[in-house]
């Protein structure tokens, strides 16, 4: 990279930052940032990221949307999906960054059905990122989610006997 384009990439890295909110607070938008795939083997793609970003959650609402207001995906590096993120807010609105409850599935999904301009390296790897994320949460729920309560099966056992499916 030239002396002129880093000192470029670097001014607008700041004012990005600049943009960035340590809290959520009232009229601050909502950010994410993911990565959703590696480079290739071959060096011949770069990893890419996926952005995702709300509008502020009007008064009242204490939960993220499921939908954003945009989608996106960016390469070569997070720098570049922080500037993909911001180029989408309106001047001068704030952003708060958060991971926690964003549906990367759903996100990668929005993506993959509205930009025109991905290439199959792409679609192969936010179908594979999607999918990822799907698996993940099949395997939460299995670990986490139960229909068995061991009062009930303890009473019922007691009336019946113990069941060999369970």
């Amino acid at each position: 990279m030239t002396q002129g384009r880093h000192a470029i990439m670097a001014s607008a890295l700041a004012a990005a930052a600049a943009r960035l909110s340590t809290t959520y607070a009232p009229g601050v938008w909502i950010g994410a940032v993911r990565r959703a795939f590696d480079a290739d083997a071959h060096g011949h793609h770069p990893p890419h990221f996926l952005v995702a970003l709300w509008e502020p959650l009007p008064a009242g609402q204490p939960l993220l949307p499921r939908w954003p207001a945009v989608a996106a995906i960016a390469s070569p590096d997070a720098n570049a999906a922080l500037l993909e993120l911001v180029r989408h807010l309106p001047a001068g609105a704030r952003v708060w960054l958060c991971d926690t409850v964003v549906d990367w599935a759903l996100i990668s999904e929005i993506v993959l059905r509205s930009d025109r301009n991905l290439e199959p390296h792409h679609r192969a790897g936010l179908a594979a990122f999607a999918q990822g994320c799907r698996d993940a949460d099949a395997s939460r729920i299995e670990r986490e989610y139960t229909d068995r309560e061991p009062g009930f099966e303890r009473f019922r056992d007691g009336l019946l006997g113990p069941d060999p499916g369970h």
